[in-house]
């Protein structure tokens, strides 16, 4: 009860309110910004014959023709209205549902960024942020309030501090402690503008550790008022060097702009000079909301915390097997490379070596090649192409943080005959290298 009392405790909600104006700008430069990139053509024009859906998700296929960028176009207006609070309900809707669709129907460009937009996204559905500061509160489609139920501000905050803690805890294995990574990442940008920075591998070990320091420690850092000042400008520099270092899209600003949920009201009014106006009371929720909201908070949790634990349940190391590493923010921890080819033995005993990159844009088969289920997926066409009866060998060689390729999958396994299983471990997928390999 005490923590449902918690949860459901009048709070002022300007931090909501700006965070609805950040993320929906994040989210218009991340969809329009798709397409003025070029990624867009990348990820779903250029594939000649398919992308790679998340499995169970093939039924979701890219638009014909220049449709996509027609679908990310709308992206970019839904997220405009976000941004304004123009029928708020109606846009995030429609944002969240088109963005799970871009999300869920290519996993060649897979990165935990989009992972976390999608879970944000879903999050801002249930949240009234369209209250004050907006055209629905202006044109009275929405009863004016300047507060909300502390449920709402706790929801980001435990998303972002799951996000952020496991984040540091995958950074903790061998190689990235010995900077091994990093050292070679770093070597590939001091010809860069900014590469005097990084001109000895001593930096390398500095940042690998300071990672795993600033990563467990931030959020915890903004929620406490005496450190909030200096997490807020140590995370602006650490997100802005690592989006000049590493381009790694909108991520930084938007976690740079995600502090407006870790600041008080009355400094936030008082630095975007946002006016104090009259509005209605907050209602208190019924019991059969509150608990069904509690129990829900619960729930969702749970399964964040638990779902990046997976890996441990299944045999193998996760930085071969790729096995519970999806969903699980585990982000630029490892480099891996690979190439691959496929031997097919048709119904009549004649065998095709066959080149995948014939089939695919030079991207995707880059990715393909270090994933196993990806591998698995291409058998998937390679049988349909062949029949069902025929036999498929993958010659598949991986560097995992740069050591000697190894096999991936077992060279002598018949990958028509391989089966995916979404928690558990395939018997196809090599051991792999140990840590003190080289």
């Amino acid at each position: 009860m005490r923590f449902q009392h918690y949860l459901f405790k009048p709070i002022d909600n300007t931090p909501i309110v700006l965070w609805r104006v950040v993320f929906g700008l994040v989210m218009f430069f991340e969809t329009w910004g798709a397409i003025a990139v070029g990624w867009v053509k990348q990820v779903y024009l250029d594939p000649p014959l398919f992308t790679f859906n998340f499995i169970g998700f093939e039924f979701l296929q890219p638009l014909p023709g220049y449709g996509m960028y027609v679908w990310f176009s709308l992206l970019g207006v839904f997220a405009i209205g976000v941004i304004l609070g123009y029928r708020y309900r109606l846009f995030i809707v429609l944002l969240t549902v088109g963005w799970l669709g871009v999300y869920l129907m290519h996993k060649t460009s897979y990165n935990n960024h989009h992972y976390l937009m999608a879970l944000l996204c879903m999050m801002m559905c249930m949240v009234p942020a369209h209250r004050t500061l907006s055209l629905d509160a202006k044109a009275g489609r929405v009863t004016p309030l300047s507060q909300c139920y502390n449920l709402y501000l706790q929801m980001f905050v435990w998303l972002l501090l799951i996000v952020f803690f496991y984040a540091a805890v995958a950074k903790i294995y061998p190689d990235w402690l010995n900077g091994i990574p990093l050292t070679q990442w770093l070597a590939n940008k001091r010809n860069s503008a900014i590469g005097f920075l990084y001109q000895s591998d001593f930096q390398a070990l500095l940042m690998s550790w300071g990672g795993i320091a600033f990563d467990l420690l931030v959020i915890p850092a903004l929620l406490w008022k005496p450190t909030r000042k200096y997490a807020f400008w140590l995370g602006v520099y650490f997100h802005v060097m690592n989006s000049i270092t590493f381009q790694i899209g909108t991520f930084p600003y938007m976690m740079i702009g995600a502090c407006v949920l870790f600041y008080p009201s009355d400094k936030l009014r008082k630095w975007f000079r946002i006016k104090n106006h009259h509005s209605a009371d907050l209602s208190p929720p019924t019991a059969r909301f509150s608990k069904i909201a509690t129990t829900t908070f619960f729930l969702f949790f749970a399964v964040k915390i638990l779902l990046p634990l997976r890996h441990h349940a299944i045999p193998g190391n996760v930085f071969w097997t790729e096995e519970g590493h999806k969903l699980s923010w585990r982000m630029m921890l490892r480099s891996k490379s690979g190439s691959a080819t496929f031997h097919v033995t048709k119904t009549d005993g004649t065998k095709v070596v066959r080149d995948p990159r014939a089939d695919m844009s030079y991207k995707q088969y880059r990715t393909m090649a270090i994933h196993p289920d990806m591998v698995w997926q291409y058998c998937q066409f390679l049988k349909e192409q062949y029949t069902d009866s025929c036999e498929i060998y993958a010659l598949v060689n991986v560097s995992l943080n740069f050591r000697n390729p190894k096999p991936l999958i077992d060279p002598m396994y018949d990958m028509a005959k391989a089966e995916w299983h979404l928690f558990q471990h395939e018997e196809w997928i090599t051991e792999g290298p140990g840590w003190a390999d080289k």
